[in-house]
């Protein structure tokens, strides 16, 4: 519904205030490098409530040069209000994601070769009046996202997703072997990922949330029969340091380590989209959206945090090892084809991978009920949500209770277990 000559230039869709026609002419201008006058544009929330937490998302559709030219763009804003506010201030969140897509992602698809696009064009990055970055809207191109309530990715979807992931990591190695000055720019500017070292544990509202997590889920599977109760007696004793032991094993930068690159930092399926063939089934593209919490480090942090995610249960543990060769096999290939002369080995993959499968279980307890929570309109999803006296132990309610994700964490935990993971 576009507006017509002499009516408001937008259409309101519970737009914020930030929202306006001065941001959409400066994000165009600036990729444009001329000046440009807006002729109408259309706009409304882009995500459904559970889909995306840290920031708030807006299509827009606009028309410019008038009436000539029109583009589709997607502006992720993050408002600095509330809990989530303060934790993207302490995750530093709007200046990695944005140094990300302007200059990094750029010259990591130069370093590759064939195209290959790790993210959306971003046509623009301000933090005035709020923090907003301005992409193209992958949807207009075909992309779209799986649905996250259905249990998981096949493994079609799953190749392609770790291949995806072996040609970014390869093209931040890559980059990082180009100068002394490359290296230190990632590992000082990308130093942590989902926890601030700067920030004491149990002052962290991420780490208080993924606490209660743990405490919900040992309330809610000890009824659970075909849970051994050997799991839950381990888990009881991780309550104490379970704040603790999450801030220590995500860290990036590991003793020992074979390789480092950099890690995306939270690849669960509502961070992909994906584009398909004619048949509109089988699935083709994949692209990488929401760089907030890249870290330089392990590439364990990448493996785990994505093969113990993203998968359907009939493919996370059963073809987890074809899955991790897959990766290797392309990772090696982008190496070799630039000239790398150190190219990690499947067993380095592997140590990468084992070393720190804890953060498996971290993610099997804590980040997958609420990935797979059935979508609901009669409760607030919201990150701030999670810390209302009261509205948060309902959402949990709801998300430990899932029949999706009971179904997939308990083959998940009966297999760490039996490897010595669930200490």
């Amino acid at each position: 519904m576009s507006t017509t000559a002499g009516a408001p230039k937008q259409q309101q869709h519970q737009l914020p205030s930030y929202l306006t026609e001065s941001l959409i002419q400066r994000s165009l201008e600036h990729d444009l490098q001329r000046p440009v006058t807006i002729e109408r544009f259309t706009a409304g929330p882009a995500t459904a409530a559970g889909d995306n937490y840290l920031s708030d998302v807006f299509w827009i559709r606009v028309e410019y040069d008038g009436g000539a030219s029109e583009k589709r763009l997607l502006a992720k804003c993050m408002p600095d209000i509330g809990d989530r506010g303060a934790t993207l201030d302490v995750l530093d969140a709007f200046r990695k994601e944005s140094e990300t897509f302007q200059h990094l992602l750029p010259e990591f698809t130069r370093l590759v070769g064939g195209g290959e696009q790790f993210g959306a064009k971003c046509y623009y990055a301000t933090s005035e009046p709020v923090r907003t970055i301005v992409f193209e809207d992958l949807k207009a191109l075909g992309f779209r996202m799986c649905d996250r309530t259905k249990g998981g990715l096949d493994y079609d979807h799953m190749t392609l997703v770790m291949r995806k992931i072996a040609r970014f990591h390869a093209a931040s190695m890559l980059y990082a072997k180009q100068s002394a000055e490359h290296q230190r720019r990632l590992a000082s500017r990308y130093a942590y990922g989902l926890h601030n070292p700067q920030e004491q544990p149990e002052d962290s509202r991420i780490l208080q949330a993924l606490q209660k997590g743990l405490e919900k889920f040992i309330s809610v599977a000890g009824g659970w029969p075909e849970l051994d109760g050997g799991v839950l007696r381990q888990l009881e004793g991780l309550l104490p340091v379970f704040k603790e032991r999450i801030a220590g094993c995500v860290k990036p930068r590991q003793p020992g380590a074979r390789y480092e690159v950099l890690n995306h930092g939270d690849l669960w399926s509502n961070n992909m989209m994906f584009r398909y063939g004619s048949d509109d089934k089988t699935v083709e593209e994949i692209i990488f959206v929401d760089y907030q919490i890249s870290n330089y480090g392990s590439p364990g942090l990448d493996l785990v945090y994505t093969l113990y995610n993203c998968p359907h249960r009939d493919v996370r543990i059963a073809r987890r090892a074809e899955l991790l060769q897959q990766y290797h096999r392309v990772l090696a290939e982008a190496l070799r084809k630039n000239g790398y002369d150190r190219v990690p080995t499947l067993d380095d993959v592997r140590e990468e991978f084992t070393r720190n499968e804890f953060f498996g279980l971290v993610c099997a307890i804590t980040f997958l009920p609420i990935m797979t929570m059935e979508r609901t309109k009669d409760l607030d999803l919201s990150f701030d949500a999670f810390f209302k006296e009261g509205h948060g132990e309902i959402l949990r309610d709801r998300q430990y209770n899932g029949a999706v994700f009971r179904q997939a964490v308990v083959p998940i935990l009966h297999d760490l277990h039996a490897r010595g993971y669930v200490r």
